[in-house]
């Protein structure tokens, strides 16, 4: 790790001399240091805030969402042992897909809007996928469609719309969702109640988030499976909010849809997603095994599960030294842990240097249901590419002003702190736009709510 990175990490734990005691210094690897500066530091005091929220609220029970949440239940588990606390913490099987293929048929409009989502380089077989339609069945309404576009070609943004409509009036594509929306809802249901949802037990969630659109799904499938009093959440961060629900049920550690403006501009959720995930692959379902409900998860790419058991193991021995010399910490002792970790993940994510960017950035990382689209979490990029996604060039290609296809990267500060010899040049202006990608929707969600 160069030096002077180094230092700065350094000089920002010297501020909680637990955490500066397990830094390393060492000529270990680059992902080993980053867990003892960076990840470690930051998983654990997620925690503990999320830990100290719930014992506050009288919760007993937390139900940690795959794969997010996967390295948090872990986490967690050493705390409450540690300590004591009577919280029962539950890893959860659950993702997108398979939480919203089983709504679909109720609400076909939102099932649409949702199908038709942007992404990094959407295509209409990613969207076909998204509808849990089948290879066959694709291929009959691709027939159908007649698109000016293959099944693999990347979808402007600013086309997407159109193509819901095109969608909403496809009858076969909609008997399609509804068949397997309808055939998908008994396992879910049986799931849940198993796991303990309807069981009256004070209770929430806990995930990374973004935008909170799975606590509203698990809600509306908690209440058709019986559940009387609404489910609430802890979340790492929230750009957003799901329409018509409850503010005060959305609890957020580090960024809020109301404030947070420069954590947003200097953080990745793409590059959260891909080191706080699981050795597993994406829930797909569910099927009865031995008279319990089990989860069927899908495929995951050899290289990223060989990742996720290490880290898992690196945070496993991170957060037991912390736990030999800590004590549980009052909530102001945890604001002051949370502005340490806030210089730490600026510096990590927003301004990494070239040997973070190459060994976090070459991971595989798909935006997408199925994971069967996976390029580099930072791709490769040339000097065009980069300069392609500077604010001014990206606003317009956004708004369907100037028509070009715009290569995206899932960690664009990796991309060029990889890619270019003067990055920080890309960086200003790939800030600005954050920048200004993040204002507007502040002041649009303010604007709705306050």
């Amino acid at each position: 790790m160069n030096s002077a990175k180094q230092d700065k990490y350094v000089s920002c734990l010297k501020k909680v001399p637990e955490f500066y005691r397990l830094a390393k210094r060492t000529d270990e690897d680059v992902s080993v240091r980053t867990t003892s500066c960076v990840l470690g530091p930051a998983m654990n005091v997620f925690i503990m805030w999320v830990l100290s929220q719930a014992m506050d609220r009288g919760q007993r029970r937390l139900y940690f969402l795959a794969r997010d949440g996967y390295l948090m239940y872990k986490t967690a588990k050493l705390y409450c042992e540690k300590f004591g606390l009577p919280i029962d913490c539950i890893y959860l099987s659950c993702s997108r897909y398979a939480l919203r293929i089983p709504m679909f048929h109720l609400n076909m409009d939102e099932a649409l809007e949702y199908i038709c989502r942007g992404g990094i380089d959407v295509s209409l077989n990613k969207i076909l996928n998204r509808a849990g339609l089948d290879k066959q069945q694709q291929k009959e309404i691709l027939a159908l469609l007649h698109l000016p576009y293959g099944a693999d070609d990347v979808i402007p943004y600013a086309a997407l719309s159109g193509l819901r409509q095109t969608l909403s009036q496809c009858r076969p594509f909609l008997e399609y969702v509804g068949s397997h929306s309808k055939e998908a809802m008994p396992a879910i249901l049986s799931y849940m109640r198993q796991e303990g949802l309807t069981d009256g037990v004070s209770d929430a969630i806990v995930d990374s988030g973004w935008v909170g659109s799975m606590q509203k799904t698990l809600n509306q499938l908690l209440h058709a499976a019986g559940r009387k009093t609404p489910l609430t959440g802890y979340y790492w961060g929230l750009y957003e909010l799901p329409e018509n629900v409850n503010r005060s049920d959305y609890d957020c550690f580090y960024f809020s849809p109301e404030h947070g403006l420069k954590d947003k501009v200097w953080f990745s959720n793409c590059l959260f997603e891909v080191i706080f995930s699981a050795p597993h692959g994406m829930t797909m379902g569910y099927r009865e095994s031995g008279g319990r409900y089990v989860p069927v998860y899908g495929q995951t790419a050899d290289e990223l599960t060989a990742f996720m058991q290490r880290t898992q193991m690196q945070m496993e021995d991170y957060t037991k030294s912390l736990l030999g010399q800590l004590s549980f910490p009052e909530k102001e002792t945890i604001k002051q842990y949370k502005k340490v970790i806030r210089g730490l993940i600026h510096r990590f994510m927003g301004a990494p240097s070239r040997e973070e960017a190459e060994y976090y950035g070459s991971l595989p990382f798909s935006d997408d249901v199925l994971d069967e689209s996976r390029q580099e979490t930072a791709v490769l990029m040339s000097e065009k590419e980069l300069k392609a996604n500077h604010v001014l060039n990206k606003a317009l290609v956004m708004f369907g002003i100037k028509k070009e296809y715009i290569k995206e990267s899932a960690w664009y500060e990796g991309s060029a702190a990889r890619s270019s010899s003067h990055p920080a040049r890309h960086l200003r202006w790939y800030r600005m736009y954050k920048y200004l990608l993040y204002l507007r929707k502040t002041l649009t969600w303010r604007k709705k709510h306050v």
